[in-house]
C-alpha cells in the first residue's frame, strides 16, 4: 500500500494564532529590528564619519550606496540559498555574517577600507529581509498574507528609528564606533533564538520533498492535536525540484506582475532609503541641533511604521492597487518641504506625513515581494523583487548628494525626488488591475483559498 498524503496547505489556512506564531513573529521581529538598525545607523553616524574621515557629501552618499550595492549582491546570493538550503539555515547564516562584519567596520582606517566593509557587510543584510518575508508568508493563511509581512517589516522600521536615540546615548560618550560594535553584538546574540526557535517552512520543504518526517514535527507545533500515520507523505502543490532560474520570474502571467513589480519597487527605494540616509543630516542643515535631527529623524521612522500597519489590512482585503494611495499621499508633502517657506513645527509635521505615506507605501512593497510566487521560487522572487530594488535605493543617498553639491541644496532634494512615488503610484494601481484577474488558484489571487483552490494546486485530492 502507498503512504497517506497529507497537503500541508489546507492546515497552513485553518490555523489559530497561538504559541508557534507568538514565536514566529517575535524571532523574525527581532531579526528585522537589528538589520534595519544596522543598515540605518550609518546615517546616524554620518556627520561624524564625515568630520573624522574628511569626506564630500558625494562620498558620504557614495558610502551610503556601497552598503546598498552590497545589499543587492547579497539578496540575489541569500535568496538562491533559501531556495536550496531552506530559509532557516539561510538566515543564520546572514544574521551571523552582519553581525560579524558590522563590528569589523570600526577597524576601518581610510575611505577604501570603510567602502569595502561597509559593501560586505550589505551582502549578508541584504539577505535577511526577503528570506524572512518568505518563511512568514509561507506560514500565513491567505486571508494575513500581507500582514504577517506588515507585522515583521514594523519591527525592521523601529530598527531604523532606533538608530537616533542609541546614537544620542552612546556617539557623545563613546565615539560613532559604539553604535556599531552595539549593533554587531546584538545581531550575533540575536543567531541563538533563530537557531532554537525558528522553524523551517512546512511549504518549502513539502514542495522540495525533503526531510517528511520533520514536517510532521513542525506542522505539530501548529497544531498539537494533529497526528500522522507513519510514513505520511506531506505536500504543497506538484513537487518542484528544478533548478530555480529568472527566467521563471517571466514566465506566462508573471511577466507583467514581475516587470510592474520590479520598476515601482525601485521607484519605492530611491525616495525611502533618500530620506533615510539623508534625513538626519538635511534636519541639521534646517536648523536643527545634532541630537535634535537625530530625534526628529527617528520619529519620522515610526511613523512610517505606522504607516506600514495601517496599509497591511487592506492589502489583504483589496490588493496591491491600495498600496499606490500612499505614496501618492506623500508627493505633496515632499513638494511642500522642496518649494515652501516653512518654519520648524510645520517642517517637522509635514515631514512626519511624508514619512508616514511613503515608508508606508514602501512597506506594502516588502508585504507583495513574494506572494506571487509559488513557494519552491518565493526566497528567490522575493530576493529577485528587493535586490532589483536596489537600484533605486542606490540611486537615492547618491543622487541627493550630487544635488546638494551642485547647488540645489536642501530642500531642491525633496522636489526632485517627489517624481519617484508619483511614478510608483501609476504602476501599483497597473498592478492592482492585473492582480484582480487572476484566478483563485493562483498565488497572489485575492480570492479565498478554497478546498478546490487546494486540490488544482495540488493536483491531488485533499487528505
Amino acid at each position: 500500500m502507498s503512504s497517506p498524503a497529507v497537503d500541508v496547505l489546507p492546515i497552513i489556512e485553518r490555523q489559530r494564532v497561538g504559541r508557534f506564531w507568538l514565536g514566529l513573529f517575535a524571532v523574525s521581529w527581532g531579526i528585522t529590528f537589528l538589520d534595519g538598525f544596522d543598515l540605518q545607523i550609518l546615517s546616524f553616524a554620518g556627520r561624524y564619519i564625515k568630520k573624522a574621515f574628511t569626506l564630500t557629501d558625494t562620498q558620504l552618499g557614495t558610502l551610503g550606496t556601497i552598503g546598498i550595492f552590497g545589499t543587492l549582491i547579497g539578496g540575489l546570493a541569500m535568496g538562491y540559498l533559501g531556495d536550496r538550503l531552506g530559509r532557516r539555515p539561510s538566515i543564520l547564516v546572514a544574521t551571523t555574517g552582519f553581525g560579524i562584519f558590522m563590528i569589523l567596520f570600526v577597524f576601518a582606517t581610510d575611505y577604501t577600507q570603510l567602502a569595502v566593509l561597509r559593501f560586505v557587510s550589505g551582502l549578508f543584510l541584504g539577505g535577511v529581509l526577503p528570506l524572512t518575508w518568505a518563511l512568514n508568508t509561507e506560514f500565513a493563511p491567505a486571508r494575513f498574507r500581507s500582514t504577517s509581512v506588515v507585522v515583521i517589516m514594523f519591527g525592521y522600521s523601529l530598527g531604523t528609528a532606533a538608530g537616533g536615540p542609541v546614537s544620542n546615548l552612546l556617539i557623545p560618550e563613546f565615539g560613532w564606533q559604539s553604535v556599531f560594535v552595539a549593533g554587531g553584538v546584538a545581531s550575533l546574540l540575536m543567531v541563538i533564538p533563530v537557531a532554537l526557535v525558528l522553524p523551517e517552512s512546512v511549504k518549502f520543504l513539502a514542495q522540495k520533498d525533503l526531510k517528511q518526517d520533520r514536517i510532521a514535527k513542525i506542522l505539530r507545533r501548529i497544531d498539537p492535536s494533529l497526528r500522522f500515520e507513519q510514513g505520511t507523505r506531506f505536500v504543497a502543490g506538484i513537487v518542484d525540484k528544478k533548478r530555480f532560474t529568472p527566467a521563471q520570474l517571466f514566465r506566462d502571467r508573471l511577466r507583467t506582475i514581475t516587470s510592474l513589480l520590479w520598476i515601482a519597487y525601485i521607484c519605492s527605494s530611491a525616495v525611502v532609503f533618500y530620506l533615510a540616509f539623508w534625513t538626519p543630516i538635511l534636519n541639521e542643515r534646517f536648523g536643527f541641533s545634532t541630537s535634535a535631527a537625530a530625534t526628529v529623524a527617528a520619529v519620522a521612522s515610526v511613523c512610517g511604521a505606522v504607516g506600514q500597519i495601517l496599509i497591511g489590512r487592506f492589502i489583504d482585503r483589496r490588493g496591491a492597487g491600495t498600496i499606490a494611495f500612499m505614496p501618492l499621499l506623500g508627493v505633496p508633502c515632499l513638494l511642500l518641504i522642496g518649494l515652501a517657506p516653512l518654519d520648524k513645527p510645520l517642517y517637522i509635521a509635514v515631514l512626519l506625513l511624508a514619512q508616514l505615506f511613503i515608508v508606508g507605501g514602501h512597506g506594502g512593497m516588502h508585504s507583495i515581494s513574494g506572494i506571487f510566487y509559488r513557494p519552491a521560487i518565493r526566497a528567490n522572487g522575493a530576493a529577485w523583487a528587493t535586490s532589483i530594488a536596489k537600484f533605486g535605493a542606490m540611486l537615492g543617498p547618491w543622487l541627493a548628494g550630487v544635488i546638494m553639491d551642485n547647488g540645489l541644496g536642501a530642500k531642491g532634494t525633496f522636489y526632485v525626488f517627489a517624481l519617484f512615488p508619483l511614478l510608483m503610484s501609476g504602476l501599483l494601481f497597473a498592478l492592482g488591475r492585473v492582480q484582480k484577474r487572476l484566478p483563485g488558484d493562483a498565488e497572489g489571487a485575492l480570492a479565498p483559498v478554497t478546498e478546490a483552490a487546494v486540490a488544482k494546486r495540488s493536483g491531488e485530492p485533499v487528505a
